[in-house]
């Protein structure tokens, strides 16, 4: 039996330490929220900060334009931005990258707004990609609203008309993140996977979205292709 003032003083010690726990729970609860809203905060800022490029297949709008772009072999991609006010009044360029061994073969700046004084960035801004492999030749063309440019590059004669093929490289999100600055990533136009050992027979196997030009041609030998790239300055 403990005397009476022994058992004040625990009933005292036990109420501060009660005091302090609610107090210490109390702030690591409020610590936890202001850490919470500021997670959602800085997420919320990033979703409206982060560049985002739209890639959509152009799908012929009649039956008569989808035979013509199946016979002659035609393919395209159309791009826009998903917020254009987040690259207002930017030059950009466009560059076609032709890799042959897995080496880089040529490099060609198929537009330049700076240079070339062409139109800048606007509210509208999207641009279509047609590819065309015919006659030992791949055709590259960029059609914007108010001009255009097309490139030509000589095809391997192992590859028949039409083995290349125009691919998306949004991963099947339709959308390609960007960052100012950078080349980026927007297509590939490549003869399809036809090692087993590789992966899937066909094209989808070598288009999952951004290519490591090294991997991807230690995997799949494929001797010739041909990545695009977007720069927004």
């Amino acid at each position: 039996m403990y005397p009476k003032i022994w058992v004040d003083c625990r009933k005292v010690c036990f109420g501060k330490l009660l005091v302090i726990c609610n107090n210490t729970k109390t702030n690591i609860m409020k610590q936890f929220l202001t850490i919470i809203s500021l997670f959602f905060i800085s997420l919320n800022l990033y979703s409206q900060t982060q560049i985002q490029l739209i890639s959509d297949f152009n799908e012929p709008k009649t039956k008569d334009e989808f035979e013509n772009d199946l016979f002659s072999g035609i393919n395209k991609l159309k791009f826009y931005f998903e917020d254009s006010d987040l690259v207002l009044n930017k030059d950009y360029k466009i560059i076609i990258k032709e890799y042959k061994n897995g080496k880089l073969h040529s490099e060609i700046i198929a537009v330049n707004t700076k240079e070339e004084g062409l139109p800048k960035i606007d509210k509208d801004f999207k641009f279509t990609l047609i590819a065309q492999q015919i006659l030992d030749n791949e055709k590259i063309g960029f059609f914007f609203k108010n001009f255009m440019n097309k490139k030509i590059f000589k095809v391997n004669q192992i590859f028949p008309d039409g083995t290349f093929d125009l691919r998306d490289l949004s991963g099947n999100t339709n959308k390609i993140d960007f960052e100012l600055g950078k080349e980026i990533q927007i297509a590939l136009i490549t003869p399809p996977n036809e090692n087993p050992n590789a992966g899937n027979l066909g094209y989808c196997e070598v288009s999952k979205g951004n290519i490591d030009v090294n991997s991807w041609y230690i995997k799949y030998k494929i001797p010739q292709f041909f990545l695009i790239y977007l720069q927004v300055e």
